[in-house]
C-alpha cells in the first residue's frame, strides 16, 4: 500500500504542462486539417447517407455537421479549419481542447469515408481534454509553469490511459495479423499490399520495389518485421523512459513509410501524434537536440 501511495505521489509531482503534449495534439489536429483542406465536402460526406448512419442520437444533437446541415457544410469546413489552426498554434489550450474533440468526433460520426485514424483521433482528443482544461498557459508551446500536485494528477491519469490505448492498438494490430490473415503468417502480406493498384507503392519508387519484391527472403523479413515492431511497441508500455525514446524514431519511420508509400497521410499523422504522447517523457519539455541525438546515447 505504501509503495502504491508513493507511486501516486510521484505522479502528482510530475508536471506534464509542456510542449510534448502540445506537439502530440498538433499532429492530430494537422491530420484533420489536411483532410479538410485537400478534400471537398462532397467527397467527405454522402448526401443520401448524411445524418442517418449514426446511432448516437444524443451526440447527433451537438454534431457540428448535423447542426449546419448538408447544404451548409462549407460553413462547418471553415470552422474545422479554424479550430485546427488554433490547436496547432497552441493558443488557449483550455478552450481549444474541447473544440478539438468536438470537430474530430463530429467528423468521425458524420463522415462518409472515415478510417481508423479518424476513430483513433476522436479517442485521443477526448483523453486530452483533462490536460487542456488544466493547462493555464496562454500557449501550449510556452515554458512550463509551476503546477499543483492535484492539477498534475488530474492531467496525467488520462494521459496514462491514452498510453494504454496506444499500446492496445499496437498489440491488437500485431496479433490480429497473425491469427486472421494467412499472408501475414507466411510472410507474403506486404508483397500483395505494395502491389495493390490502390494502396501499392507510388510510381516514383517502382524501380526500387520491383527489384526487392521479387526476393522472397526480403518480402518475408519485411512482412514479419512489421508484426514484430507492433508487438515491441506494445511492450513499450513496460519499458523505461530511456528505452522508449530510443524506440521512438523507428516507430515514427514506420508511420512515415505508411504515409509516403501507402498514402495514408492522415492516419500516419494521428498515429505519430499518439506516439509522441506514448513514447516521449510527458514531464520533460521536448528538447529537439536530444531527440535528434538519440542514437548517440
Amino acid at each position: 500500500m505504501r509503495k502504491f501511495l508513493l507511486y501516486l505521489d510521484e505522479i502528482a509531482q510530475s508536471n506534464p504542462f509542456n510542449n510534448v503534449y502540445g506537439l502530440g495534439r498538433s499532429f492530430i489536429a494537422f491530420s484533420l486539417l489536411i483532410t479538410f483542406l485537400f478534400s471537398s465536402t462532397d467527397v467527405l460526406f454522402d448526401k443520401y447517407l448524411f445524418g442517418i448512419q449514426s446511432l448516437d442520437t444524443i451526440f447527433d444533437k451537438i454534431n457540428l455537421f448535423f447542426l449546419v446541415g448538408y447544404g451548409n457544410l462549407y460553413i462547418a469546413k471553415i470552422i474545422v479549419v479554424v479550430i485546427c489552426l488554433l490547436v496547432i498554434s497552441g493558443f488557449y489550450p483550455y478552450i481549444t481542447g474541447i473544440l478539438h474533440w468536438w470537430v474530430t468526433f463530429s467528423f468521425q460520426q458524420a463522415g462518409n469515408i472515415t478510417e481508423g485514424g479518424d476513430q483513433i483521433a476522436s479517442i485521443l482528443t477526448l483523453l486530452l481534454i483533462p490536460i487542456t482544461l488544466s493547462d493555464n498557459r496562454i500557449n501550449h508551446w510556452g515554458k512550463s509553469h509551476k503546477s499543483s500536485p492535484e492539477r498534475n494528477f488530474f492531467a496525467l491519469i488520462p494521459l496514462y490511459l491514452l498510453q494504454l490505448q496506444m499500446a492496445i492498438l499496437y498489440l491488437h494490430s500485431g496479433v490480429e495479423k497473425l491469427y486472421k490473415v494467412e499472408e501475414w503468417k507466411n510472410g507474403t502480406a506486404l508483397y500483395y499490399y505494395l502491389n495493390d493498384p490502390l494502396f501499392g507503392y507510388p510510381a516514383w519508387s517502382k524501380l526500387f520495389f520491383d527489384k526487392l519484391l521479387v526476393e522472397p527472403s526480403f518480402v518475408s523479413l519485411f512482412t514479419w518485421s512489421v508484426v514484430l515492431l507492433e508487438i515491441i511497441l506494445f511492450g513499450a508500455l513496460f519499458m523505461k523512459s530511456s528505452m522508449r525514446i530510443k524506440l521512438f524514431p523507428f516507430a515514427l519511420l514506420f508511420h512515415i513509410f505508411i504515409a509516403v508509400i501507402i498514402g495514408l497521410y492522415s492516419f500516419s499523422l494521428v498515429m505519430s501524434g499518439g506516439l509522441i504522447l506514448y513514447l516521449l517523457p510527458l514531464n520533460q519539455p521536448l528538447d529537439f537536440k536530444r531527440l535528434l541525438s538519440w542514437n548517440q546515447r
